[in-house]
């Protein structure tokens, strides 16, 4: 109760971040999940023959298809890092979707696999900047897609609309996805 209190234009940073952060990447995590499965549909099937492959499948879109695709940070003293070294208060872009496409960590990285294992992927940061709403987000996305995946019998791209992908340097996933669903017959 003694320590520092948070001004008020602090709290409403803070909850516009949590917010936007939290609405923005479960949204393109969903869109980038079906992205990912009509761009793949041997996937697909794969989960829908065995819903237990859903959490797997979640942390492959959000490694393959990392909605949040970098983050600036400030290095709080001199780093060495592949051969360089960066000054101490300068700012540099962490480049995660990069970074979860990387060849010497992820076997096959340009392949979409829901079941690869381990999949230590870097869409929700790490260690003291790992994002505080990502069990909230994953959870969200099993439940949306499982969902979805348990309603509609198929879906598909509508063929003269193709996608479009979003105008944004920092955030990855489509700004328009056109598709044409069918319902899960009984």
């Amino acid at each position: 109760m003694d320590g520092e209190r948070l001004t008020q234009e602090e709290i409403l940073g803070f909850m516009q971040l949590l917010l936007v952060a939290g609405q923005e990447t479960t949204v393109n995590l969903l869109i980038n999940a079906l992205v990912c499965f009509m761009e793949n549909r041997d996937e697909l099937a794969r989960v829908q023959a065995d819903p237990a492959l859903l959490p797997s499948a979640i942390e492959e879109v959000l490694r393959y298809r990392s909605p949040v695709q970098w983050m600036p940070r400030a290095t709080r003293r001199e780093v060495s890092l592949g051969g360089q070294v960066i000054p101490a208060g300068k700012l540099l872009l962490a480049m995660i979707g990069s970074a979860n496409r990387d060849p010497s960590q992820f076997r096959d990285p340009i392949r979409f696999d829901v079941t690869r294992e381990p999949n230590v992927h870097l869409a929700f940061g790490h260690g003291i900047h790992a994002c505080i709403g990502a069990a909230l987000a994953r959870l969200e996305g099993r439940i949306a897609l499982g969902e979805f995946l348990q309603q509609v019998g198929r879906f598909e791209l509508v063929s003269d609309e193709p996608w479009e992908p979003r105008k944004a340097l920092h955030v990855h996933g489509p700004s328009r996805l056109p598709i044409r669903i069918a319902p899960r017959r009984s």
